[in-house]
C-alpha cells in the first residue's frame, strides 16, 4: 500500500512541478510527513492489538477452575497427590501474573518409570487446552548435535526446512500448548543448551522461518528416570512442601552429581518433583482406572472389579514393579481380553467383572433378570 501510495504521490509531483517549481518541495514534505504518520500508526496499532490479543489469553487461563481441575487429576492420577498440588499451586499463582516474556510453568519430574510422569501433564493438557493437542518430543530420539535443527528447525535450504521445528512450529500455530520433554536425560547436552532462551525468556527464534517464537502460554514439563535413588533419599532429609527452595536448590545439586545433567540446565527449571514408586493401594486404584478406560474404548462399560481379581493384580506387579504401572497395563489387557470378546459376543454394554471359585474372570451384565457367564 504504502508503495503505490509513493508512486503515485511521484507522479503528482512531476505533473504539479511543470505549473510551478514551488509545488514539487512543498508537496513533497507533506508526503513524507502524511506516509510516516500511516506507517507509525500501523505499528502502534499492531503493537496494540497484539498486546491485547495476548492479555485476552490470558485472562482466559485465569477463568480455569483450579479446585476442579486439581480434583479430577487426583481422581486420574492416583499416589502423586503431592506432585499435582505443587504443579496446580504453582500455575495458579503463575497465570495470576502471567505476561509475555516468561512461561506458565516448568516442572522437572523425576521417577522410576511407569509413575505417571508422561501422563500427568497429558492430562493438565486436557483441562488446560482442550483444542490443542500436547507437545511430546520422546528426547531419546535427539542423541546427536545436528538433532538441534529437528527441534528448532533446519536453515532454509537444508532437507525439512518447510517443515520447521519439531518444537517451534507447533508453537508458531498454535501457542497454547502444554510441552513434554520426555526423558530428558536421553538427549545430547546440546539439546539442553538450546533450551536456555526457551525455558529463560520463553522465546527463540525458528531457523527454518526466521520467526520468533512465543511460548508465553506454555507450560513446560521435562520427565527423568535418573537420579531417583539420591532425590529419595534427599526426600527424607527435606521435605518439598514445607521448604521448597532448599529442596529445589539441593535437588539440582543431587542431579548435576549423580544424573548427569548440567547446573545451567537445571537452574532454569522453576520445579524439580519427585514422582515415586506406587504403594500397593494405588497400584490397586490404577488397575481399577486402566481396566475402565480398555473396556470403554471397546464400548463396554466396566462398573465393578472384583477385589480378588485387584489383589491378583497388585501381587503380580511386586513381580515387575521396576516397570511400573505400563506393565500393569498390558498385564491386565491380556488378562481381560478373553472376557472382553465374552462380553462383545453377548452384546452387554455394562459389566461387573468377577472372580469365580478358581479365580476364573466372570462376566455380570447390568441387567434385570440377567446370568452369569463364566470364561473360557
Amino acid at each position: 500500500m504504502l508503495v503505490g501510495l509513493i508512486v503515485t504521490l511521484a507522479g503528482a509531483v512531476i505533473a504539479l512541478n511543470q505549473v510551478s517549481a514551488w509545488f514539487s518541495p512543498a508537496l513533497l514534505v507533506l508526503s513524507l510527513g502524511g506516509i510516516v504518520f500511516v506507517a507509525v500508526r500501523q505499528m502502534s496499532t499492531g503493537l496494540h492489538g497484539s498486546s491485547r490479543a495476548r492479555e485476552e489469553n490470558f485472562s482466559k487461563l485465569n477463568a480455569i477452575d483450579f479446585d476442579k481441575t486439581e480434583q479430577w487429576l487426583k481422581t486420574n492420577v492416583r499416589g502423586q497427590d503431592e506432585a499435582i498440588e505443587i504443579v496446580i499451586s504453582s500455575l495458579r499463582s503463575q497465570v495470576a501474573i502471567a505476561q509475555t516474556g516468561q512461561l506458565l510453568g516448568s516442572f522437572l519430574l523425576v521417577g522410576p518409570t511407569g509413575t505417571g510422569k508422561t501422563f500427568l501433564p497429558q492430562l493438565l493438557a486436557q483441562a488446560f487446552y482442550p483444542n490443542s493437542e500436547p507437545v511430546i518430543l520422546r528426547m531419546n530420539q535427539y542423541k546427536t548435535p545436528n538433532d538441534v535443527q529437528t527441534m528448532l528447525g533446519p536453515p532454509p535450504g537444508m532437507p525439512g526446512y518447510e517443515v520447521g521445528g519439531s518444537l517451534t512450529r507447533p508453537v508458531l500455530i498454535n501457542p497454547k500448548r502444554v510441552v513434554i520433554l520426555d526423558e530428558l536425560e536421553k538427549a545430547h547436552p546440546d539439546l539442553h543448551h538450546c533450551l536456555f532462551d526457551v525455558l529463560d525468556a520463553a522465546n527463540c527464534r525458528e531457523k527454518s522461518s526466521g520467526k520468533e517464537v512465543d511460548f508465553s502460554q506454555c507450560v513446560f514439563f521435562g520427565t527423568s528416570n535418573a537420579g531417583v535413588e539420591t532425590l529419595r533419599k534427599l526426600r527424607q532429609q527435606i521435605d518439598p512442601a514445607k521448604d521448597p527452595a532448599l529442596w529445589v536448590g539441593q535437588s539440582r545439586d543431587a542431579l548435576v552429581d549423580n544424573a548427569g545433567f548440567d547446573r545451567a540446565f537445571l537452574a532454569r527449571w522453576a520445579h524439580i518433583i519427585l514422582m515415586d514408586e506406587l504403594s500397593p493401594y494405588h497400584v490397586a486404584e490404577v488397575a481399577c482406572l486402566q481396566l475402565a478406560r480398555y473396556w470403554r474404548d471397546y464400548g463396554i462399560e466396566l462398573t465393578y472389579t472384583s477385589p480378588e481379581i485387584l489383589l491378583d493384580t497388585v501381587a503380580k506387579n511386586v513381580e515387575f514393579k521396576q516397570y511400573g504401572v505400563r506393565q500393569l497395563e498390558n498385564y491386565l489387557k491380556q488378562k481381560t481380553n478373553s472376557a472382553i470378546v465374552q462380553a462383545r459376543t453377548h452384546g452387554f454394554n455394562k459389566v461387573r467383572l468377577e472372580a469365580g471359585p478358581n479365580n476364573e474372570l466372570l462376566i455380570q451384565p447390568v441387567l434385570e433378570e440377567s446370568r452369569n457367564i463364566e470364561n473360557p
